[in-house]
């Protein structure tokens, strides 16, 4: 048999983790436990920004990669590619094409 206070410490931890969405991001990155005196002293704003910091460095990671690689191709006299993502692309040019261009203001 479950004990009642078990539900609530649940409840409570899922309450923590629905309005602080990083927190266990940071947590498990830096090994610091749920409620520890460690966790007591950490700024859920300071967790945002840091994680908006590694999306940044990962994006121009993945930049820089790509860049690469588009190089690679074109040194192999690799001009056209196949489309990666032809439902996207499909819909993109879709949308692009709905444009009403009398709309525009010069």
């Amino acid at each position: 048999m479950k004990h009642p206070a078990l539900d609530n410490l649940k409840l409570y931890a899922v309450k923590w983790n629905n309005r602080f969405p990083l927190d266990k991001w940071y947590r498990k990155k830096y090994q610091v436990g749920f409620g520890t005196a460690a966790h007591r002293e950490l700024c859920q704003i300071n967790i945002l920004v840091e994680f908006l910091e590694d999306q940044v460095f990962e994006e121009s990671r993945a930049f820089y990669l790509h860049q690469e690689e588009n190089e690679k191709e074109l040194k192999k006299g690799n001009w056209i590619r196949e489309r990666k993502d032809p439902e996207q692309e499909d819909k993109l040019f879709g949308d692009l094409s709905n444009i009403d261009l009398n709309t525009i203001q010069y």
